[in-house]
Parts: C-alpha cells; structure tokens; sequence
C-alpha cells in the first residue's frame, strides 16, 4: 500500500501568515482542512486576542498555532501520540512559539483532570478526537467536571456527521453548530 506524503500546511493570518506547519506521513493525523480553520476562526475572531487556548487531540499543533498567529497569549497543546508529538514540537520550535506554547504526551481524559488540580483556565477549548472513537461528548463531560473552560469561555469540537451533539453537555450549552460536508463544528459555551 502506498503511504501518503507528509501534508504541508500552512498558517492562515496574523503573524506568522503563510509559514509552513508540517504534519506526519501517513493516515494517523487528520489536520483540519484549511478552510475549515479559516471558517472556525472567522466565527471566533472577536474571542482570539489574549486568549489562553487549549487544543485536545492536537494532531499537529495546527489550530493552536493558527490561534497564537492570530493573537492568543498563550496555548497548551495534548497529543497522546509520540510522533504526533514530535512533529507538534518541531513545529512550536520552528515557529518560534516556545515562549507561549506547550505540549505535553498525555491522554487527553488525564491531562483535562490534570489541568483542573492545577486550576488551570482556557478561554477557547478545541477538541477534533479520532472520528472513529465518538468521543467528543465524554471529552466535553470531562471539560465541564474539571470546571477548566474559563467565564466567558467558549469550547469547539470538530467530529463527524456520525456524532451527534447534544443541546446541553455539562455546564455547557450549544450556541451554534456549521456543516462542513462529513465534518461538524459545534460550539458550546456556559449555560
């Protein structure tokens, strides 16, 4: 079987406009398309500058990155794969974000109870997990009993069309949900 090249991306405004964001060979990693990011950050805008932003299932760092590019004071990325990991740091480094990014190897139900002993806040939570394992709405459960989504905050879950979300998941209600052909962007915010 032949493997698929690595993805070459890029970032799409702010800063660091047009530099490049690697990603793995192969199919393990499913970096959000283009323009997708751009729709996501087009409806968020207004909530980017000075954010702290959190990226479950990182993948490649790609909407952290956008986010920073874009004016977020700080990012926190988790990936529980080692080579996704190593690309997400390649990137960080490559960038120039070490001084307003981490990322950190843990499983993403771990890191969120992690978080919450640390009383950590995130004022934009983005979550895009393996479609196959639909586990957007435990992810967002464990966002909620963790209490990590900062007042005001606003939580972004990419999944497939298979997932449906519910109107209310925790502390959080939807407030808006885009089709994007097999993709879903959902949004919650606090009740």
């Amino acid at each position: 079987m032949k493997k698929r090249k690595e993805i070459r991306m890029r970032v799409t405004a702010g800063t660091l406009k047009n530099r490049k964001i690697k990603s793995r060979e192969g199919r393990e990693t499913r970096p959000t398309l283009e323009r997708i990011k751009e729709a996501i950050f087009s409806i968020i805008e207004d909530k980017v500058v000075d954010a702290k932003f959190l990226d479950l299932y990182s993948g490649t760092g790609n909407i952290a990155i956008e986010a920073l590019s874009r004016g977020a004071k700080r990012a926190v990325m988790i990936e529980q794969d080692k080579e996704a990991l190593r690309i997400i740091i390649d990137n960080i480094d490559t960038l120039g974000l070490t001084n307003v990014s981490r990322a950190y190897k843990n499983d993403v139900s771990r890191a969120i109870e992690i978080l919450g002993r640390k009383n950590e806040k995130f004022d934009i939570i983005f979550l895009d997990p393996p479609y196959k394992e639909n586990i957007s709405i435990s992810t967002i459960e464990k966002v909620s009993e963790n209490n990590i989504l900062a007042e005001g905050g606003i939580i972004i879950s990419e999944h497939s069309i298979y997932e449906k979300m519910p109107e209310k998941i925790g502390n959080f209600v939807k407030y808006d949900e885009r089709n994007y052909n097999k993709k879903i962007v959902t949004f919650y915010c606090y009740e």
